[in-house]
This record gives structure tokens, C-alpha cells and sequence, in this order.
């Protein structure tokens, strides 16, 4: 006897959960920079370094970066900045977890307070949010087609599986160059640059990912001339990035995450020599994940009427595709502005998105979460000093799913398109956003493989105990195959003696079974 083997390999799902921790941390401010006399704005990112799987838990690896603008103790229109990075280290408890394991995260900066302690130090406090999945990766050799002159009877089946081809993670650069707006003087000393990313979009294609978005930069800076107030813009770039993938095709399904790691700008000058050029050079880490379609025919059962062949089985899961869908939620709100405080102008406004909790129903998934604002603008009651104001605001939204059901393993990833802030008078800002929610949802069935066959010499007592002709009264539970496998036959005979032209079988139905010689 003779078989072929195919090698399965297959990621099941163990955990899935969204949890929170804090980073709190003071920091010195450095002797080369201003004290310390009133903080104005505050960005933080939060990028995942490395995840680490142990037995019962696993270990998250990153740092949290941050940007503090802030103005002196001198003159309140004189103002310092401070970047920095926080590392951390956080053990997540996950029964089960395994050091095999395969663990995706997905981190997101949920909150992010930084006070004054005193002139020269301040302290951070973050709180990081994480939707993580724990998988358990499934990688053995199932029998799929067996050859033999025998005799041997093959039950076969063919499957349909939803499969991860591709599971990769790269860094890729985007660099671009903006002109600041015509109605603005040239640039002396930048004092603040922020950078965010919407829109983002992943596809796949012959070769390569391509990934799309927009790049928002919002930058404070000093004109040559001392007198002139502190000038700012924003500026919407768009961008693609090709990022090569060999295994990727144009049908396969993009479950890929970008994420922006760092950035840095650059002042140049123009053609006539002035500067009024600024280029954005970024660097993303872009979470490859491409899933394929892939058709298996593999070797349920097999039997012979002249030898004993005893199967080795291993149950797995195969996962189909219920839905990829990428649903638009609108949030807004009317926002009122703390005491004491009004606007004069809104200089920018920049958001994040977060999920705190999904939760299947009977239409799909419900979706709870928080858009993060943060909004700049001139103070008009500190005489239109440059201040900023957080907002959460949250949000519920109902994902439709056709078929979900008890047993369905989902993914969402959360992704801000756009975000608008309208003043609406001294107090009040009217907020608008849209936010992706891209979902991917995935149906189990639990299906059992043929490791291996070992042939043996037939028991002959059995076979010949059992009589040449059966009268025989069908069970509930059982099929021709099984029949035919208990008493020393063939399908192909049970029907041909029986006159079946049907494999379906009903119970109480009356066989005659003939034992092969």
C-alpha cells in the first residue's frame, strides 16, 4: 500500500480578550531646555516591539512614545519641547496559553496625563489598552490519496478551508514633501510638529500589498521676524506604499494592520530659497496577514477486505469565511469647554479610535468604543495663548453579520477615516468623525485527518465467525461505509445486491449482506 501526504498547517483560536495597564513615570527635564511654567499639548503612540508566549501567560514588549510642548518660565510666548520614549514590559495572564502559541496584539494609547510635579519635572501617566489574540498553531501530515491493488477501500472527502498563507511583519518608509500655504511667512524654528494617519486602507494584490491613507500634519513654528505671533498649518498628504509580499494575489483577503511607528521632518528651502518646504519622512509597521482559500482532498477512513488497516486520526479546525466587511460608524458630539477657558480659534484637531468591548447578537456584533479628540486652539480668555483640550467621546455600533452564531471567531480592527471640529461659539465645539471597523469573521468545523495507515494481517477468526449472508436492520447512526467496513465488504456490493440507488440510507431499512470471500 502506497499513500500521499499533505502537511496542514492552520492557526485555532484559544483566547481573545481587550485589557488595560498604566505606565506611570516621572521625568527630569533636561538642562538644555526652558523650565517648566504651563504645559500645552501632549501626543502619545504606543508601538508593540515583540510578544512573547510562556505557559499560562504571555510577555508584551514596547514602548510608549511621547511629545510635551510646553512654555517657559520666562515669557509665556516662549516655548520648549520635549520627546521621549517609555519602555515597558507587561505579563498578560491567559490560561492555556502555551509557549507555541502565536500571540497577536494589538495596542492603543487610551489615555495619556502629564502634570507638573515641579519647574524641572513632570510626571506621565498612560493608559494603554490591548486586543489580543491567543492562537494555537495546528502543523502536521494528513494522508490524501492512497494507492493500492488490494483492494483497499478509501472514504474521501473534499474540503474547503479559509487559510492563513501569509503571516509577516515588515517596516516600511513613506516619505513625501509639502509647501506650507501661501498666506503664511517662511519657517525659522519649528516648536511643535504632530503627525497622525487616517483613511488608512490594505489590499492585496500580485506580488505585494498595497497600502493607502492619508498623512495629517499639524506644525507650530516661529517666523524670522520676532514680532510676528506663533504661526501653525495642517496639511492632509496622501500617500501609498507598495509593500512586497511574494505569496499575495489579488484574490486573497487582507486581514493586514498599518501603524505608525515614528516620523521625522525636515525644513528646505523652495526655488526661490526660502523656507517654505517641509518633507515627512515616516516609518510604519505594517502586521502582514493574507488569507486564502484553499481546496483539500483528504483520507477520512480506509478499509480492506484482505488485510486490517488500522487509521491514526487527529481532529483540527477549519475555518471558512463568514464575512469581511468594513462598516462605517459616524460619531459626533457637542462638546463644552472647561471653566475658564473659551475659544478664540481652533488651530487643529487630531483623533484615535479604540474598542473597549465587542459583543455578539443576533444581527452581528455590537461594538463599543471611544474616539479621543484632542483639540487645539487659541485661548481667548489668557489673551489667545495656544492651549488644548481632550474629549472622549464614546460610541456603540452594531456590525451586521449574516449566520453569526455560537461557535464564531471574529476580529475587528478599528481605523479613524476622518475627523472635524466646528466652533460653535465661546464654549461649545461640535465634533464630527467617521470610523472603519473592519471585521473578519470566520466559521469552525472540527474535521478529522488520516495521519497514518498500518497495515497488519487480517484477523482471519473474526472473518470467519461471521456468517456469508447478514440479514441486517439499519441504525440510526449508521452508513454504507460503516456496514461495509464491519462486515467485510463493499459499498459497491451492499447496493448491488440490494438494488440501492442511493448512498442515504433510512432506519429500520432491511439489507442483505454478502461477506466477501
Amino acid at each position: 500500500m502506497e499513500f500521499n501526504k499533505k502537511e496542514i498547517e492552520n492557526y485555532a483560536w484559544k483566547t481573545k480578550n481587550i485589557m488595560q495597564f498604566t505606565i506611570d513615570d516621572a521625568i527630569n527635564i533636561p538642562e538644555n531646555l526652558l523650565d517648566v511654567e504651563r504645559l500645552v499639548l501632549v501626543k502619545g503612540n504606543v508601538v508593540v516591539e515583540e510578544t512573547q508566549a510562556m505557559v499560562d501567560r504571555f510577555q508584551v514588549k514596547g514602548m510608549l512614545h511621547y511629545q510635551i510642548l510646553y512654555s517657559g518660565n520666562k515669557e509665556s510666548s516662549v516655548f520648549d519641547s520635549l520627546d521621549g520614549k517609555v519602555p515597558f514590559i507587561e505579563y498578560i495572564n491567559a490560561d492555556g496559553t502555551k509557549e507555541t502559541d502565536y500571540i497577536e496584539v494589538h495596542a492603543c494609547l487610551n489615555d495619556l496625563t502629564v502634570t507638573m510635579l515641579h519647574s524641572r519635572k513632570i510626571n506621565l501617566k498612560a493608559l494603554i489598552g490591548l486586543d489580543y489574540q491567543v492562537k494555537e498553531k495546528e502543523q502536521f501530515e494528513a494522508v490524501c490519496e492512497v494507492s493500492d491493488e488490494d483492494g483497499t477501500e478509501v472514504l474521501s472527502k473534499k474540503y474547503s478551508m479559509m487559510c492563513l498563507h501569509l503571516q509577516e511583519t515588515k517596516k516600511a518608509q513613506v516619505s513625501e514633501t509639502v509647501e506650507i500655504p501661501a498666506n503664511k511667512p517662511d519657517i525659522y524654528q519649528v516648536i511643535w510638529k504632530s503627525l497622525s494617519v487616517t483613511g488608512v486602507q490594505m489590499k492585496s494584490a500580485d506580488g505585494y500589498v498595497l497600502a493607502s491613507g492619508n498623512l495629517n500634519l499639524f506644525l507650530i513654528y516661529t517666523a524670522e521676524e520676532e514680532e510676528m505671533p506663533i504661526q501653525y498649518f495642517t496639511v492632509e498628504v496622501p500617500f501609498e506604499q507598495r509593500i512586497e509580499a511574494p505569496l499575495a494575489n489579488e484574490d486573497m483577503i487582507s486581514g493586514s494592520v498599518l501603524s505608525l511607528d515614528q516620523y521625522h521632518i525636515t525644513v528646505m528651502q523652495d526655488e526661490r530659497g526660502h523656507d517654505r518646504v517641509v518633507e515627512l519622512n515616516t516609518e510604519f509597521t505594517v502586521e502582514l496577514k493574507l488569507y486564502g482559500t484553499e481546496d483539500l482532498q483528504l483520507v477520512r477512513d480506509a478499509y480492506s477486505t484482505r488485510v486490517d488497516i488500522t487509521p491514526q486520526y487527529r481532529s483540527f479546525v477549519l475555518q471558512h469565511l463568514l464575512v469581511r466587511n468594513c462598516a462605517k460608524a459616524k460619531v459626533s458630539d457637542t462638546l463644552t469647554m472647561p471653566k475658564q477657558q473659551s475659544i478664540l480659534q481652533i488651530c487643529n484637531v487630531e483623533g484615535s479610535v479604540s474598542v473597549d468591548e465587542t459583543q455578539p447578537t443576533a444581527k452581528g456584533i455590537m461594538v463599543e468604543g471611544v474616539v479621543g479628540t484632542q483639540i487645539t486652539y487659541l485661548n481667548k480668555a489668557e489673551n489667545g495663548m495656544l492651549s488644548s483640550v481632550n474629549f472622549d467621546i464614546p460610541f456603540s455600533y452594531e456590525i451586521e453579520v449574516q449566520g453569526m452564531g455560537e461557535g464564531v471567531t471574529y476580529s475587528i480592527m478599528p481605523f479613524l477615516d476622518q475627523i472635524h471640529a466646528i466652533q460653535m461659539g465661546e464654549n461649545e465645539i461640535e465634533v464630527k468623525a467617521e470610523v472603519s471597523l473592519e471585521v473578519l469573521a470566520f466559521t469552525n468545523e472540527r474535521a478529522r485527518a488520516v495521519l497514518d495507515l498500518q497495515v497488519q494481517p487480517i484477523d482471519q477468526k473474526r472473518k470467519r465467525e461471521l456468517p456469508s449472508v447478514t440479514g441486517y436492520v439499519v441504525k440510526k447512526e449508521d452508513t454504507l461505509w460503516s456496514i461495509a467496513k464491519n462486515y467485510y465488504t463493499t459499498i459497491e456490493n451492499i447496493k448491488a445486491y440490494n438494488e440501492l440507488e442511493s448512498d442515504i440510507l433510512e432506519p429500520g431499512e432491511r439489507l442483505v449482506i454478502l461477506k466477501d470471500a
